[in-house]
């Protein structure tokens, strides 16, 4: 039996001492070597009953509670220990260091914990923070100034707001760019355009991003010399891919609730990364992520792989109205310098959904490609959604 074999009965083991778990795992011989993969998994809702129902439980140290959601659905919860696993992760993870000053852009405040998370790690590296927090596009040729000023050599953020900081520096040419050596991302996929932004244009930045959930914390990793959508596991993280899927269990001897067997809900493969380390996962989007459109079931996430793979396009966003009269709107963010084929982009897109494209005959104004300047963000997270809804027709 391995040490993580010993580790994960151990945590099913506890789990099984609370209410929540007990009925569920009544079938598992706990006393023996059972197998992890006779373990129920662990969906949403479950995380947020276990982890309200272990919340105040003795024998532990302080926590904070985190959300995710709650814009429209009810908020998921997470008890995170006050030290938010940053040793561990710092031991495998460390892209700040004494000296760096770091731009923390992350929302603060609604149980949002990337604020909180990144102002801890820049403690912990020796590093100064700047809690700055959510910029209108408007104000950011000011706060350059101000960051710069400060001695800014760092910006975290997710990589919707790290593209539009960092491309707007490059046309200003701001002084910022001779200092900034590092981009955190969090929160949604690197697309390949902010790849390209650092690799070609501003070389000097190098990016650095990480993987998890409120519910699971982070994951794993990534640094310059990787995959943008590649991330090693820490090793208090377990994941396996079961068909597919992503489950994780977290072995972190601190964890506040337990987390077995979550489905977190991204489909994901093994892979071998650039950088040659080892535990690397290659994320390959949301599982489940259809719409009802045309009378027919939509990926939406299949139809913007294929309009970013465009050598025109630099990001895209679906946007969904499902009441009369439906619509479902492509909306792409040009390259620099390019002008996409808005005909050709859809024709394609419809080429690759047969049953769409059958659906649509006869009302092909349901169904457009539309240029946009930018894509639509959440004003709470900073996130840019792959789905918006659609505003009803006036």
């Amino acid at each position: 039996m391995t040490e993580v074999d010993k580790r994960l009965r151990d945590v099913v083991r506890q789990a099984a001492g609370l209410p929540f778990f007990s009925d569920r795992y009544a079938h598992l011989d706990l006393a023996g070597e059972f197998s992890i993969t006779d373990v129920p998994e662990m969906t949403r809702e479950d995380i947020t009953a276990s982890m309200t129902l272990a919340s105040g439980q003795p024998g532990r140290g302080g926590a904070y509670l985190f959300t995710s959601g709650g814009s429209t659905a009810a908020p998921k919860v997470a008890w995170i220990p006050i030290a938010m696993h940053l040793d561990a992760i710092l031991g495998h993870w460390r892209p700040l260091g004494p000296g760096d000053v770091l731009a923390n852009l992350a929302m603060p405040g609604r149980l949002w914990s990337a604020h909180y998370f990144y102002n801890g790690m820049a403690e912990r590296c020796g590093a100064d923070a700047i809690g700055l927090g959510h910029v209108e596009a408007g104000e950011w040729p000011q706060w350059l100034d101000f960051l710069d000023t400060h001695g800014t050599t760092a910006l975290c953020g997710t990589p919707s707001t790290l593209e539009q900081v960092l491309a707007l520096a490059l046309r200003l040419r701001h002084p910022i760019l001779r200092r900034l050596r590092a981009a955190l991302f969090f929160g949604e996929p690197c697309p390949e355009s902010l790849v390209r932004l650092c690799r070609e244009e501003v070389p000097g930045v190098r990016l650095w991003g990480n993987y998890g959930s409120t519910e699971t914390w982070v994951i794993g990793h990534n640094g310059p010399d990787c995959d943008a959508t590649t991330f090693h596991v820490f090793p208090h993280q377990h994941v396996e891919v079961v068909d597919g899927s992503v489950l994780v269990t977290t072995l972190h001897e601190d964890a506040v609730s337990p987390v077995v067997r979550y489905r977190i809900g991204d489909r994901a493969r093994w892979t071998q990364c650039a950088c040659g380390g080892d535990r690397a996962l290659r994320l390959l989007g949301r599982e489940g992520a259809l719409i009802k459109f045309a009378g027919t079931l939509v990926a939406p996430d299949e139809l913007l792989g294929l309009a970013r793979a465009d050598a025109s396009v630099a990001a895209a966003q679906a946007a969904w109205r499902e009441a009369d009269p439906e619509r479902l709107e492509i909306r792409v963010v040009p390259g620099a310098g390019a002008t996409p084929d808005v005909d050709a982009l859809r024709a394609r897109l419809l080429d690759s959904q047969i049953d769409l494209r059958f659906a649509l005959r006869g009302d092909d104004d349901a169904f457009e490609i539309v240029v946009v300047d930018r894509l639509q963000v959440n004003d709470r997270t900073a996130k840019t959604p792959s789905l918006v809804p659609l505003d009803p027709p006036r």
